[in-house]
């Protein structure tokens, strides 16, 4: 059953008047006709008394006209429930790049837990293109990734980038390291072709240098236990769940470029409730901004 027809229905009932009605709803009046007929036709009873001048409900009408109203309340709390992201229930499959994890993940997850406590998230921790390639599979709703993504079936919006610093084993804390004194020993960095492996090489190519030898390692946590040990230099997030005792980040006169984020979900019947995740996800990655920077010196 069409609802607009049932609106026609219970707005003709309350204003006595099919051309009041037109008015009221914005169509022609034998737009109000049409649709009180189908209406008619589907039910299998007449509405209205047509042999008088003024517009009469007949019984039938009337006894129908009260769940009329009941339905279109139904229907209007229903779009209002749906338009409400902190009512949503259900689960969100999220896909995201370790750099998000060891950073401002669990402050995400909190903040969701917070707004919308009946919201489940499954969460996919993959490389760039893994997690690219299962969004257009359809097997995720939203991505936290290195890379925009511009098409007709999804939105990506802009989140403040991640400081990347250079680290080393505790042993070098307090070294004033030349780019050109990094380039001696092993260097470790994230997956090769990456976002991040890409930006360190081009600064030491800008520089005129070359790493005398790059691991390239998948998992964050593994970077920074090699680091640890004294196998080499890395990059990684700036202010990271990772920076134990045993890692100092190092005085480096080279800045590694900010590794870009973005968020990207799927334009679909549940876009409000990405673009509230995605606001949160902003809001969260603008406070690890802040809490990240370096402190200045002053002399």
């Amino acid at each position: 059953m069409n609802t607009r027809f049932l609106e026609t229905f219970v707005t003709v009932a309350n204003l006595g008047s099919f051309r009041a009605a037109a008015d009221r709803l914005n169509v022609s009046q034998a737009t109000v006709s049409s649709r009180i007929s189908a209406l008619e036709t589907e039910l299998g009873v007449d509405l209205f008394d047509r042999e008088f001048h003024a517009t009469r409900i007949t019984v039938a009408g009337a006894l129908i006209l009260d769940k009329a109203q009941d339905i279109l309340a139904a229907e209007r709390k229903l779009h209002m429930t749906l338009s409400d992201p902190a009512t949503a229930a259900g689960r969100v499959r999220l896909g995201l790049v370790s750099s998000v994890v060891h950073t401002w993940l669990c402050d995400l997850i909190e903040e969701v837990a917070r707004c919308y406590p009946r919201l489940e998230m499954e969460l996919t921790i993959e490389p760039t293109p893994n997690i690219a390639a299962a969004f257009d599979r359809g097997t995720l709703d939203m991505l936290l990734t290195t890379e925009d993504r511009h098409d007709a079936t999804s939105t990506c919006a802009d989140l403040p980038p991640l400081a990347m610093g250079w680290f080393g084993p505790a042993g070098m804390r307090g070294e004033a390291l030349e780019l050109a004194d990094v380039v001696t020993g092993p260097l470790i960095t994230f997956t090769r072709n990456s976002r991040p492996h890409a930006n360190v090489l081009a600064l030491f190519e800008q520089a005129g240098l070359r790493p005398s030898m790059v691991h390239c390692v998948t998992s964050l946590a593994a970077i920074a236990r090699l680091t640890e040990r004294g196998i080499g230099i890395a990059t990684l997030p700036r202010g990271c769940d990772l920076s134990g005792p045993g890692l100092c980040e190092l005085d480096v006169n080279a800045t590694l470029p900010p590794l870009p984020l973005y968020c990207v979900w799927r334009r679909s019947s549940d876009a409000a409730i990405y673009q509230a995740i995605a606001d949160l996800a902003r809001g969260c990655a603008e406070q690890h901004q802040l809490r990240s920077r370096r402190p200045t010196t002053e002399g």
